[in-house]
């Protein structure tokens, strides 16, 4: 069943488009990651799917009768407790909680949805999307704000939907495992891969390539046609005048960059480092008597290592990164930072 129909669709920004010409079918079974850079459009092409923008030009046709559930960027949930809110929109009562356990929030079903952080009302929206009954899951950054065992569930979750899925995420995993086609976003133009993540990587790839070979081949023209200008061009009749011209406009003109990814590789910049970066010896930290966050943690990082920090919500990740960064002090232990660390 085909449940949206996008035919040369374009949304422009003052100054600049946003996208240009998109054209994409979404049919029950597809599964298709929308990446880009910030700003190139990727929610504001979700609302175009959804209806909620229309086009600037182009059409949309959507299937008739094909429900709809998504994921907003910013939710807005209705009034009442975060249970309630799952509950009106689930075919099965008894999905709303499982659903929100895996989500990490079993201990706010009964919160109030207008007392939640950004976080906490982003999984309760995911949560609605997840349960309701749809033919097709639009789903905006779903991963964020969630730990990792419920990135794995969510994973699982989405690999077992029988819809059409249309996911905008940074997450490489998530969009290699959920994921057959990729629609890349870049600077107003749009690229649609087959094959999931793997085949954005070398369809990029490969228009990386053209993008180089052609620059070379320009580059090579023009040291011809300069050659051929210092040496004095002949009177100018409408022939080499007309050469000229085109000499001109090919050492002025420069081949557009190659693409950028939205998911952009991490490069860190950093004067010198000493060997050693930081210690943690038998650190631990709790609030105001409450529980320890954790204890005993024992850490040595030189300036060769790359540290990933993972755990459920709540268990002190952001916290030890302050306690490294020495905007909080321990509990116990000491935290030794090198001298050369800035």
């Amino acid at each position: 069943m085909i449940c949206v129909d996008v035919d040369r669709v374009t949304m422009t920004r003052p100054g600049r488009p946003l996208f240009t010409d998109v054209s994409l079918t979404l049919s029950t079974g597809d599964r298709l990651g929308i990446v880009g850079l910030n700003g190139t459009g990727k929610s504001t092409l979700l609302s175009v799917l959804t209806g909620e923008v229309a086009p600037e030009s182009g059409a949309v046709r959507r299937g008739r009768d094909v429900r709809i559930a998504t994921l907003p960027q910013r939710p807005v949930l209705p009034t009442g407790s975060v249970l309630s809110a799952v509950e009106a929109v689930a075919e099965r009562d008894w999905e709303a909680a499982a659903v929100l356990d895996h989500l990490g929030m079993a201990s706010l079903t009964d919160a109030d949805t207008g007392r939640l952080s950004g976080g906490q009302a982003k999984r309760v929206a995911l949560a609605r999307a997840l349960v309701a009954p749809s033919d097709l899951l639009i789903l905006d950054e779903p991963t964020n704000h969630l730990d990792i065992d419920a990135i794995a569930w969510l994973e699982d979750r989405l690999d077992s939907y029988r819809g059409g899925l249309v996911l905008v995420t940074h997450d490489r995993h998530v969009l290699d495992r959920v994921t057959n086609r990729v629609l890349e976003l870049d600077r107003g133009r749009s690229y649609l891969h087959d094959g999931g993540y793997a085949g954005y990587l070398e369809g990029r790839a490969l228009r990386e390539e053209q993008a180089i070979s052609q620059e070379s081949t320009r580059k090579n023209l023009a040291r011809k046609e300069l050659a051929w200008l210092r040496r004095g061009a002949p009177a100018r009749t409408s022939k080499p005048k007309a050469r000229i011209d085109a000499a001109t406009t090919l050492i002025e003109t420069r081949a557009e960059p190659a693409a950028r990814s939205g998911i952009p590789d991490l490069w860190f910049g950093t004067p010198r480092l000493g060997d050693k970066v930081v210690d943690l010896i038998d650190v631990s930290f709790n609030h105001d008597g409450a529980p320890p966050l954790f204890s005993g943690v024992e850490l040595m990082l030189d300036n060769r290592e790359r540290l990933g920090l993972i755990g459920p919500n709540g268990a002190g990740k952001s916290t030890l990164l302050d306690l490294i960064a020495g905007r909080r002090s321990p509990t116990t232990g000491t935290i030794d930072v090198g001298s050369t660390v800035r």
